[in-house]
């Protein structure tokens, strides 16, 4: 275990207080923390996911409409 200092809002602090026994404080902030990160790990990995899964239909859907893109600029004269 190691010990560490945070700083909380003094409203969150007191619920804790009245909410959670005081040895049972570190286990349930550690329980939420976990319950966090994971939350956050599993969201990262969907996303890549997701991204890697469209990669293809987005690429499709750029070069279809990259000839509207091009007609909308004029076209260079190499000269400014």
């Amino acid at each position: 275990m190691t010990r560490i200092n945070i700083t909380i809002p003094q409203d969150l602090a007191r619920d804790l207080r009245k909410t959670i026994p005081a040895r049972k404080r570190s286990q349930y902030i550690t329980s939420a923390l976990k319950e966090k990160l994971n939350k956050k790990r599993r969201l990262q990995r969907e996303l890549v996911k997701s991204l890697k899964a469209n990669y293809e239909f987005d690429k499709k859907i750029a070069e279809e409409w990259s000839v509207l893109d091009e007609e909308g600029w004029p076209k260079w004269e190499g000269k400014l």
